[in-house]
C-alpha cells in the first residue's frame, strides 16, 4: 500500500464508488484521517482500513450509530483540534460531536432523519395500499352493475315467458286431436266411448292426463255411435268386464290433503296400489267379500263390501302438487252411501299409514 491514498485508491481498495467513499468521509469525519488538503485530497494509510470496515458494518445493514461504535471500539477517533489544525471541518452528521446547528447533537440528527424516512416509507406505502384498494373497489361496483343488469334481463325475459305462455296455447292445440277409444261392458252391451287427446301423446302421458283432476281438461268425451276400434290393453280390461285404472294411475304416490289445504303423502311416496293393497288387507279382518273399481266423472272409485253388508267408496283422483309433482289425491270417502267427514277420512288414512309403517 502507497504512502498516502486518494478517493480512487481508497474506491478502488473497498470495490465501490468514490462517491460511497466521500460519504464515508461525511458520516464519519473524525475517524478517516487526511494526510493533505490540496488536490486532489490524500488520506492516510490507515483510511483504507477504517473504510473497509464501514463498509462491512453497512453490508451487514447496521446504522449509522452502530458504525460508529465499531469504529470507536477498533480504531482511533481524531480530536475536533486535530481536525482543525488539518483544516477539515466536520459535518452536520459527525457521530458523537456536535453539528453546529445551535449545538443539536448529531444522534438526535440521525434519529430525526431516519423517524422521517420512515414517515415517508410508510406514507409511500398507505398511498399504494390506497390506490390499490380504489381499483378492487372500482371492480366490485363493476360486477355489482353487472349483476343488477343481468338480473334485470332475467327478471324481463322471465315476465315475457309467463305473458308467451299465458297468451300462447300449448303446441298441436289446434290441430286434431288423436282419439282414445274405450269399451265398457255393461247389462244393456257393450257400448264405446272415444277421448281425444293432444296429438303425439305416448302412453304414459295419455294415462296421466287421465289422472288429472276434474276441473282439469285433459279429456273430451265424444258420443259412443262415433268410437273408432279400441288400443290393446283397454281391450283386454273390456273384455273382462271390469274396469281397472291405468298402470300409470296406480304406480302414481298417493297424498289427502288436511285443514290447512297441504299435501300428505306416505313414506317414501307409496304409490296409489300400495295402499290399496293395505286397505285390502286391513278389510280382511272384517270379513272383505268384495271389491270393484269404477270410473265416476273424472275419478276413480274402489268400492269394498263385507260380509255384513258395510259398504265402503274410496275416491281417487289425479292431480298436481304445487311444485308441479303428479300425485293421486284420496278426496272422499263414503260409508253405506254417505259422504264421511274430512276428519274421518283422514283418520282412516293414518291408519293405513300405521299399517304401512308396521
Amino acid at each position: 500500500m502507497s504512502e498516502t491514498l486518494t478517493h480512487k485508491d481508497l474506491a478502488a481498495l473497498c470495490g465501490v464508488s468514490e462517491t460511497t467513499i466521500k460519504s464515508y468521509r461525511r458520516k464519519f469525519p473524525t475517524f478517516i484521517p487526511v494526510h493533505t488538503d490540496g488536490k486532489p485530497i490524500r488520506f492516510k494509510p490507515e483510511a483504507g482500513d477504517i473504510c473497509l470496515c464501514i463498509r462491512d458494518c453497512f453490508t451487514k445493514g447496521m446504522s449509522i450509530n452502530e458504525t460508529y461504535k465499531v469504529l470507536k471500539g477498533r480504531f482511533r477517533e481524531i480530536s475536533r483540534k486535530d481536525l482543525k489544525k488539518t483544516g477539515v471541518r466536520a459535518s452536520g452528521n459527525e457521530a458523537g460531536g456536535e453539528s453546529g446547528l445551535n449545538g443539536v447533537s448529531r444522534e438526535y440528527l440521525d434519529k430525526f432523519f431516519e423517524t422521517a424516512g420512515q414517515m415517508m416509507h410508510g406514507m409511500a406505502q398507505l398511498a399504494t395500499a390506497q390506490a390499490r384498494a380504489d381499483k378492487r373497489l372500482e371492480k366490485v361496483e363493476k360486477a355489482l352493475g353487472s349483476f343488477a343488469d343481468a338480473e334485470a334481463r332475467n327478471e324481463q325475459m322471465f315476465t315475457e315467458l309467463l305473458d308467451h305462455l299465458r297468451t300462447t296455447p300449448p303446441e298441436g292445440e289446434a290441430k286434431v286431436r288423436a282419439r282414445k277409444i274405450i269399451n265398457v261392458r255393461g247389462s244393456g252391451g257393450t257400448k264405446s266411448y272415444t277421448f281425444e287427446g293432444q296429438p303425439g301423446a305416448d302412453a304414459e302421458d295419455k294415462n296421466r292426463q287421465e289422472s288429472v283432476k276434474p276441473e282439469t281438461e285433459a279429456w273430451q268425451p265424444v258420443e259412443p255411435e262415433q268410437a273408432e276400434q279400441p288400443e290393446k290393453e283397454e281391450s283386454a280390461a273390456s273384455a273382462k268386464g271390469l274396469p281397472q285404472p291405468s298402470e300409470t294411475f296406480m304406480t302414481t304416490p298417493i297424498v289427502i290433503r288436511n285443514e290447512q289445504n297441504e299435501f300428505l303423502g306416505l313414506p317414501g311416496r307409496v304409490p296409489l296400489e300400495g295402499f290399496v293393497d293395505a286397505v285390502m288387507q286391513e278389510g280382511k279382518s272384517t270379513g272383505l267379500s268384495l271389491t270393484s273399481w269404477e270410473r265416476r266423472d273424472r275419478s276413480w272409485v274402489l268400492t269394498m263390501q263385507n260380509a255384513s253388508n258395510d259398504r265402503h267408496e274410496l275416491f281417487f283422483g289425479g292431480t298436481k302438487t304445487p311444485r308441479g309433482n303428479l300425485v293421486v289425491l284420496f278426496w272422499r270417502l263414503d260409508v253405506n252411501g254417505e259422504e264421511t267427514t274430512p276428519a274421518f277420512l283422514q283418520e282412516f288414512f293414518r291408519q293405513i299409514k300405521d299399517r304401512i309403517d308396521g
